[in-house]
């Protein structure tokens, strides 16, 4: 579990690194097959729009975008290789389990615990104390609020916040 930080951050290099080798190769590979099927009076530097591509006449353009077609084409082609020794590789990876050591848990579950007091949730089977000088148990007069998961249930846990200290929500 203490690794965990380290190990999404090396999960995350290595899948913008391959993002980055397979656009290399992929544009590499329609760059040459493109610039190999041009007539030689043009360039492929000299099509690098759509609109350049579509001021030519209709015999050359329909030609352009069927090389174009073509070396997209092989450019998927080209990747087979690696995908199939990734998927090699990943046949003999094996399951590692991740678990919490017991004091680990016991410290979870006390956050838990603390989280769900500060948010006003209290178990069923529990009771809150009104009062410090008093020891009659009290339940919860509300219904409980949600857990904050993101910007839009923050502004849906301060809604409710809200409409527990006005009495709306009972």
């Amino acid at each position: 579990m203490q690794y965990i930080a380290i190990v999404t951050a090396i999960v995350s290099f290595f899948r913008c690194l391959g993002g980055i080798v397979g656009l290399t190769l992929m544009s590499s590979v329609v760059n040459n097959k493109v610039a190999a099927d041009f007539p030689s009076g043009q360039s492929a530097s000299s099509l690098n729009s759509l609109g350049s591509i579509q001021s030519l006449p209709p015999a050359l353009m329909q030609k352009v975008q069927n090389d174009f077609a073509d070396a997209i084409r092989w450019a998927y082609v080209a990747l087979i290789p690696f995908v199939c020794i990734a998927a090699i590789s990943a046949l003999f990876l094996r399951e590692v389990k991740i678990e919490r050591s017991a004091a680990e848990e016991a410290r979870r579950a006390e956050q838990q615990t603390k989280s769900d007091a500060e948010l006003g949730q209290v178990p069923a089977d529990q009771s809150v104390k009104a009062d410090s000088n008093t020891d009659a148990p009290v339940t919860r007069a509300h219904r409980p609020r949600v857990k904050v998961y993101g910007p839009v249930m923050g502004i849906v846990w301060c809604c409710q916040a809200i409409g527990d200290k006005m009495g709306w929500r009972k």
